[in-house]
């Protein structure tokens, strides 16, 4: 049909090819409000929002407009949908990285790939040791039983083998007409049609974890932006399970070390125990006083270490002891050592929970078993008394142990014997400052130490 002059009629044209990218071109006649003529004063003088006017007017318009209305509309769902897909991948990056539960993880995987895809199947298989068997991990939408029993073999001719061969995503609008695969039996009972399926790659370039796929029981053809969806979950699936796979590695190499040290503790306290036989045998013999003293100072320091490995081995805790309650065992034991029945010495605990590594808690022990060691042979000359012990912290994150008894104090500065010596050098062992104080009735020693983080 020809207009005035004969100009080109046409008003507009649409492409429309993809729902979520539509396009409006409009192409308008030299004639129209490009000079004299009829229809430049019209538009002038007609609203933009006069739908009516303009379909008096000019009937092709309005119905561009009609369009123009719908594909808006049309737009603005498919923003929402992509919106509603970005914000529940970006929940599950957040799950996925925090979660220690593997089967979580890629059950709200398939769920969330088969809401955003709109298809109500979707599948993790797992690929195992062999190469070419999978086991269905997770799944939505498929009969009860499947999952963790469905076992699948990536030969020649399968939609999995096709995958695992080229590790490139595997779109199939319609299975029924696409001839690189045939369909396992379960999908065809669930009448699947088309699919769309990503590889789960394995950790530091090993071999893949398994397959992510979207099925959907109508044939289509899904787009570019929807399996670089399935992709972007893929990824967050693989990044995950080396995050759990590395933490079960680490865990049972942990546990393997605790288990050497253990026996190692085992072993330990069993050759203390030799040692302090063997002091007993030899103090049996001792021709002086001397020497049966001698030995049995040194049978006891060897008792006080073989304490703390028990400590250590029947807590089953290989990197850490507590203090409190290893002084308090361990000077309950030298008060029983030493009754005679002749004096009675109380011993006085204020022990708080305190816990130490074992490079700290051998040498505590040593000092705190000096003495009091000392205090039961020096200061009550067969008198009754005191011994005492306190725990507790103290300012800028110390801990701070008073030892003391309520004999007869020292008589000056602290002397230069054997067990003196022995507690200056396990006091500069734990970095500790040592305070020594006896003036009067008693002896008090105050160490102040900083504990060591466990291991």
């Amino acid at each position: 049909m020809a207009k005035e002059g004969g100009h080109d009629p046409t008003l507009m044209q649409i492409d429309a090819a993809a729902e979520c990218r539509p396009s409006l071109r409009l192409s308008f006649p030299p004639w129209i409000g490009a000079g004299p003529g009829p229809f430049r004063a019209p538009i002038g003088r007609a609203p933009c929002h006069d739908r009516g006017a303009i379909a008096v007017m000019f009937p092709e318009l309005a119905r561009g407009t009609r369009c123009f209305s719908s594909m808006s509309d049309a737009t603005q769902r498919c923003e929402a949908r992509l919106l509603a897909q970005q914000t529940a991948l970006a929940r599950f990056g957040e799950r996925a990285l925090q979660s220690e539960d593997l089967e979580e993880i890629l059950h709200e995987a398939c769920r969330l790939v088969a809401e955003g895809l709109d298809t109500g199947l979707a599948k993790v298989l797992e690929l195992q040791g062999d190469g070419r068997t999978l086991v269905m991990r997770a799944g939505v939408g498929w009969r009860p039983g499947l999952i963790g029993a469905l076992a699948l073999r990536a030969e020649a001719g399968t939609l999995e083998a096709l995958l695992l061969e080229t590790e490139m995503p595997v779109v199939a609008a319609d299975c029924a007409t696409d001839g690189r695969f045939a369909l396992p039996g379960f999908m065809q009972e669930h009448g699947v049609r088309a699919v769309v399926n990503v590889v789960v790659a394995g950790a530091d370039g090993k071999r893949p974890y398994g397959i992510l796929e979207v099925d959907s029981r109508e044939a289509r053809r899904f787009t570019e932006d929807e399996v670089a969806f399935l992709q972007s979950y893929a990824n967050m699936l693989a990044a995950a399970v080396g995050r759990l796979r590395a933490g079960d590695e680490l865990r049972a190499r942990t546990s393997e070390v605790e288990r050497l040290f253990r026996e190692l503790q085992h072993r330990v306290k069993n050759n203390l125990q030799v040692i302090i036989g063997l002091m007993q045998l030899q103090a049996r013999r001792a021709g002086t006083p001397e020497t049966l003293e001698a030995l049995r100072v040194v049978r006891q320091r060897v008792d006080a270490l073989r304490l703390l490995h028990d400590k250590f081995y029947f807590a089953g805790d290989v990197d850490r002891v507590d203090l409190g309650a290893y002084l308090s065992e361990l000077a309950g034991t030298l008060l029983r050592f030493h009754e005679d029945g002749q004096r009675q010495v109380r011993l006085v605990l204020e022990m708080r929970s305190q816990f130490v590594p074992p490079e700290q808690a051998a040498p505590l022990g040593l000092i705190a078993h000096e003495f009091v060691a000392n205090s039961l042979k020096h200061a009550f000359d067969g008198t009754e008394g005191s011994i005492g012990l306190r725990l507790e912290p103290a300012r800028g994150g110390e801990v701070r142990l008073t030892l003391w008894d309520d004999g007869r104090g020292l008589s000056g500065a602290p002397s230069a014997g054997t067990g003196m010596r022995l507690m200056d050098r396990l006091a500069q062992q734990l970095s500790a400052r040592i305070i020594w104080a006896g003036s009067g009735r008693g002896t008090r020693l105050t160490l102040l130490f900083r504990p060591l983080p466990a291991r």
